[in-house]
């Protein structure tokens, strides 16, 4: 029987512009959304024969529409409070469709763009879906700038204040036991990253701390003296009560990084979370009693950060909610081989597609158990950028090219290993380290992360920096 595709329409370079102005119009009737337009060969084997880079076929191009705007009213601001203290003003304004769906609701994100903005209650402003999915203010038609910014946080009615980091105003709740932070440090908790418990969502852990079943994060762990009261909660029945049930017992087998990181200690993510436990040899104990100094001298801490977490095990509470959990849960300590921890001290990036591994996160996985740390972004301190589309003209590639900080593919390194190609490898049983950085600009890395017998004698190399030290084929 077959199915229906898509609409598609061949194309000349007489009439291309005219057909994409025809979809143009034609997208805002379909009854599916539209994100763009691709323009492909109509030989399929032919646009094939044409190969691919790392990231992109050669035989198409895609062109996105631009962002769909709609003029509304502004209503009122909501001011959204979270874990860490921060209040972030929400955008509510009259109803609009954009891009398929019904919004009424916008992250202003803090003080400096609210005011920026110049908002005030009744102006006009447009919107817009960022990449087709998160709504945002494009510009206010008006401008009468009469929002008041709270005095008193809208959940626990303690006192406010703007704070400033890097040019930045944001508003925070001055009270350390307001609730909204309660409510959004459990949700951490039991994330994906923390301890992973299923079936416990913000609003069914509010209903549970409002009953007085949550006092401390130990008592998600006895949640099972209260089945006959959860089973009979909105939302909740036998199965989904003992999902719930398993998911936590699941849970009780979990890493030391994962609970350093569900803690919720401010500035402390899964990375830094990992980074301190290998440092510390995964010794809670060694942890709790280092002190400010001791923690700064951590790659990747910092002063800041040791800061947030000496204050948050010198809280007598803190420690104590720490030991009450301790007897719930199994806290693995894997083996860490020293000899095999070649990246320590080294700050790696990774983007676009990979070849030898499924994803970012199996890669990010081998560069931690080696002692490295996966950023986000290419700074001064980055060791090298990961990617296999070494001439791409993304912003990452020339921040690094900016920084001097060498990108890396994986193909050219294997390729290396296997001794092929000796033109894009211009290596020889004398080579110097400087030709050697020259010829490929550090991409064998890769290849050492994924062909593991060589691995810690290029990374030797790259972490002396010896520059004349001969390498052997």
């Amino acid at each position: 029987q077959g199915f229906a595709v898509v609409e598609h329409v061949a194309v000349t370079e007489e009439n291309i512009l005219s057909v994409i102005e025809d979809f143009e119009h034609k997208i805002e009737h379909y009854d599916i959304p539209s994100d763009g337009l691709v323009l492909t060969y109509e030989s399929i084997s032919y646009g094939q024969s044409l190969g691919r880079t790392a990231k992109f076929p050669r035989d198409s191009i895609a062109f996105k529409w631009a962002d769909e705007l709609r003029e509304t009213t502004l209503k009122e601001i909501e001011w959204s409070a979270s874990r860490t203290g921060l209040i972030n003003p929400v955008a509510i304004f009259e109803p609009v469709e954009l891009e398929g769906t019904t919004v009424s609701r916008a992250s202003v994100h803090n003080i400096s763009i609210l005011r920026s903005l110049r908002l005030g209650i009744g102006d006009h402003i447009t919107v817009y879906k960022a990449n087709m999915i998160i709504p945002q203010i494009a510009e206010n038609l008006t401008g009468s700038d009469n929002v008041e910014i709270p005095k008193v946080c809208p959940v626990c009615g303690q006192p406010t204040e703007i704070r400033q980091m890097n040019e930045v105003q944001t508003l925070y709740c001055t009270n350390e036991k307001c609730p909204a932070k309660e409510i959004k440090a459990y949700t951490l908790f039991v994330s994906r990253d923390a301890l992973n418990i299923d079936g416990l969502s913000e609003a069914t852990l509010e209903k549970m701390i409002d009953q007085g079943f949550i006092h401390e994060y130990a008592d998600l762990f006895r949640l099972d003296r209260y089945k006959e009261v959860i089973t009979q909660m909105e939302g909740f029945g036998e199965k989904s009560y003992q999902n719930m049930i398993d998911s936590i017992e699941a849970a009780r087998h979990t890493t030391l990084p994962r609970l350093i990181y569900g803690l919720g200690i401010a500035g402390i993510g899964v990375a830094n979370a990992k980074v301190l436990c290998r440092y510390f040899d995964y010794d809670l104990e060694k942890m709790q009693k280092a002190d400010t100094e001791t923690l700064s001298a951590v790659p990747g801490v910092g002063e800041v950060l040791a800061g947030a977490f000496t204050d948050y095990m010198s809280d007598a509470e803190n420690l104590k909610q720490i030991e009450h959990l301790k007897q719930f849960l199994t806290i693995e300590v894997p083996q860490v081989d020293e000899n095999a921890q070649t990246l320590s001290g080294m700050s790696f990036v990774v983007t676009g597609s990979l070849n030898h591994y499924a994803s970012r996160n199996d890669l990010k996985e081998v560069i931690e158990e080696r002692g490295g740390k996966v950023t986000g972004s290419v700074t001064g301190k980055t060791t090298c950028l990961i990617n296999n589309d070494i001439t791409s003209t993304s912003s990452k590639n020339k921040k690094a090219k900016e920084l001097q900080v060498p990108i890396l593919t994986e193909e050219e390194a294997a390729v290396y290993k296997r001794g092929r190609n000796a033109k894009s490898f211009t290596m020889a049983k004398n080579a110097t380290m400087s030709d050697y950085r020259k010829a490929t600009g550090f991409e064998a890395l890769m290849g050492y992360l994924y062909l593991k017998d060589e691995f810690e004698r290029l990374v030797e190399l790259v972490k002396t920096g010896v520059e004349e030290m001969r390498l052997k084929l």
